[in-house]
């Protein structure tokens, strides 16, 4: 029995750790790296933290909720403690809520010092911690810990916790050596990397956001080569104020290797002044494509296309072309191959467009030609030539010819390839799934792969024509050439004719009432100059000819000077067209609806858009829609694209978008936001907004 007592009372032996601590959901320990302490030398000691099951704790930066795990030691007179050093978190996602920490068994280290002249046998030491441990529900926790190690001239690894410390300090983020510079952008932050080596790729690593409030959680950076590294936009997170004195990101590459970015603001106190990006760049809710999968995205999207309704007047005209080579499948072949040819040089020229004027600073995206009103004129103009040719009205030597015309009608390789081109020009008011995707991920990337990405959506919306002289049995399938043509070419420009009637509308849309009318004015004079000159060859007189030449001429004048002239009202002065119960968009009215915890509904359209206006005709204005946005008070913003605004492209951007429609349903409470399909339904929409 004394035996027993004096072991009791007997003081415990050293130990590089203390005893485990069970809590909620937890079990933890400080440990030592080392088995004892040696003076003049640091020691490594680690929060040992070992989780149930899908339960987590949190990293220096929480996230969207959470608190960061506290350590505060307790230690002699003369060593001193520097802060933990955080390895790289996992990522938690609980519905819209992203969340950084660590789950499992993790580590997390912190070192001290022990002086020279520590001349104690051993070193005590106690250790308080604090934490909030979640899975659905969240609970705080709280430990204390103690232990002795004995001091020693040398020390050996304690080998009970040697692979906790290795996996720790292998996702402790390394400094890069590369150069960060951010700058706030009106809706985000922009990035600037130099200094990396050519072959990293930064766009397929995942992004952290050291610094809290500063970044969207949710959201990763798109990053895009630039002449001096990497830029990239990353949306600012709704509790953002102003930019800190220093800016950190860790990013984790491929290897799993952590590297830790950062920047000292400029204008900020203490800072080191740092140059911003160029330009804004896309930002990145999006997961980050590859080449590959942009490309196949493209393809399908120009496929789509060919169903599309403003493809249909094109269709008709090069359906026509089909018909009259039915039997020859040599001639389809051929054809097919003139049409692909011109349907991908017109993309490939409106890209190097586009991608020249982004260079040059211009914010457009997919359509943009369309936003201008003189093209729009243009394009109905020659499309009500192109219409009143298949109604009969006029006709030159036998054969269908004119402006536009004689380049898309017949059965030449010239007919062939610009019937391609007309059918891109015509194609642009449109955004089919899979499309508006892998346009916003080209539109970030290098321009041969930008260029790549519009190549296989050309090949993708000429596909059907390609396949006709490829495919027997597509060939077989098509009625046989009859005195029926004639009948069928007229009744395809009643398409062609709606098409104006719609162009039309988007011209007022963008200028006036006015315009509008100046337009009409112009189709009228050039079915009158048409007309004149179908009526040439019955003429007997040269005179009469020669006044109806100078008739035609007039009308011609008038129908492309007229309407080209028309003034567009300012910027300040054109209104988003809204329906009953919508708000016209701003950065500033979004901001507000979700500081007050009110979900929000976005819809970014233009009136050149056909799939806008289908999704709004099926789905957005029926009542099933306004039903679900009233039962959970879901404030409905429209912005309206017809014009270009930079405003809407950037925030377009913002979801790796470059085209419209773009649907953003914002729930309440500040949650992340989910981008709709570009082809919406009633019921779809009615659902999304009730499983918020």
């Amino acid at each position: 029995m004394a035996i027993l007592l004096i072991a009791l009372l007997a003081p415990a032996p050293a130990s590089a750790a203390s005893p485990a601590v069970r809590t909620d959901h937890l079990q933890s320990r400080l440990v030592a790296e080392a088995t004892a302490a040696v003076p003049g030398a640091r020691l490594t000691l680690g929060l040992l933290l070992e989780h149930d099951p899908h339960w987590h704790t949190y990293w220096r930066n929480p996230g969207d909720s959470g608190l960061p795990t506290e350590l505060e030691l307790t230690l002699p007179n003369g060593v001193t403690a520097e802060p933990i050093e955080w390895p790289h978190p996992q990522r938690f996602e609980l519905a819209d809520i992203v969340n950084f920490g660590y789950g499992e068994r993790r580590l997390l280290p912190v070192s001290i010092v022990i002086p020279a002249d520590y001349a104690a046998d051993a070193l005590p030491v106690r250790a308080a911690a604090n934490w909030l441990i979640c899975e659905v529900e969240c609970i705080p926790g709280k430990a204390e810990y103690a232990f002795e190690l004995p001091v020693a001239p040398t020390a050996d690894a304690d080998p009970r916790w040697a692979d906790d410390f290795a996996a720790a300090r292998a996702g402790l983020p390394v400094v890069s050596a590369a150069t960060l510079a951010v700058a706030e952008d009106a809706d985000a932050i922009a990035l600037a990397v130099s200094g990396l080596d050519a072959a990293v790729a930064p766009a397929q690593w995942q992004w952290f956001p050291e610094t809290p409030e500063v970044f969207a959680n949710g959201a990763q950076p798109q990053w895009q080569r630039a002449a001096d590294g990497w830029q990239a936009r990353w949306p600012k997170s709704e509790y953002f104020t102003a930019l800190p004195a220093e800016v950190a990101l860790v990013a984790v590459d491929g290897d799993g290797t952590a590297w830790r970015f950062a920047a000292g603001v400029a204008g900020t106190a203490g800072s080191v002044a740092s140059s911003a990006p160029a330009a804004p760049l896309p930002g990145g809710v999006a997961t980050p494509l590859g080449l590959l999968a942009a490309l196949v995205l493209a393809f399908l999207g120009g496929l789509v296309l060919n169903l599309m309704p403003c493809v249909f007047p094109v269709l008709s005209i090069k359906a026509m072309s089909a018909l009259r080579s039915a039997d020859d499948r040599a001639e389809l072949r051929r054809h097919g191959g003139w049409y692909t040819l011109g349907v991908v040089a017109t993309f490939l020229l409106l890209a190097g467009v586009l991608l020249a004027l982004r260079a040059g600073g211009e914010q457009l995206g997919w359509g943009f030609q369309l936003q201008e009103p003189r093209f729009v004129a243009g394009v109905a103009l020659l499309l009500f030539a192109m219409a009143l040719s298949f109604s009969g009205v006029w006709e030159f030597g036998g054969r269908i010819a004119g402006t536009g015309q004689r380049l898309t009608e017949g059965n030449g390789a010239r007919a062939a390839f610009f019937t391609g081109a007309l059918a891109v020009v015509v194609a642009s008011p449109c955004t089919a799934p899979f499309m508006g995707t892998a346009l916003g991920w080209a539109l970030a990337q290098p321009a041969y792969a930008a260029l790549a990405v519009f190549v296989a959506l050309g090949l993708g919306l000429a596909a059907p024509m390609l396949l006709l002289g490829f495919v027997p049995a597509l060939a077989r399938a098509l009625p046989r050439p009859g005195p029926w043509l004639e009948g069928f070419r007229q009744l395809l420009a009643f398409p062609l004719y709606l098409t104006v009637v719609w162009l039309l509308w988007v011209y007022g849309e963008q200028t006036s009432p006015l315009g509008m009318a100046w337009l009409l004015a112009a189709l009228t004079a050039l079915a009158f100059a048409l007309w004149l000159l179908g009526r040439r060859p019955a003429m007997r007189s040269p005179r009469f000819r020669a006044a109806a030449a100078i008739a035609s001429a007039a009308a011609l004048v008038v129908a492309l000077g007229l309407p080209l002239s028309a003034s567009a009202p300012a910027a300040a002065d054109v209104q988003p067209t809204t329906d009953a119960g919508s708000e016209p968009w701003s950065e500033q009215r979004l901001a507000e609806l979700r500081a007050a915890n009110r979900p929000v509904l976005v819809n970014m359209t233009a009136a050149w858009c056909v799939t806008c206006l289908a999704n709004e005709r099926v789905a957005l204005s029926t009542d099933t829609v306004r039903d679900a946005l009233a039962a959970h008070d879901v404030a409905y913003l429209k912005g309206d694209w017809t014009r270009n605004d930079e405003a809407i492209t950037r925030y377009l951007q913002r979801y790796g978008r470059n085209g419209v429609p773009l649907y953003v349903l914002y729930p309440a409470g500040g949650g992340a936001p989910r981008v709709l399909p570009q082809l919406l339904t009633a019921d779809g929409v009615a659902d999304a907004i009730r499983s918020m």
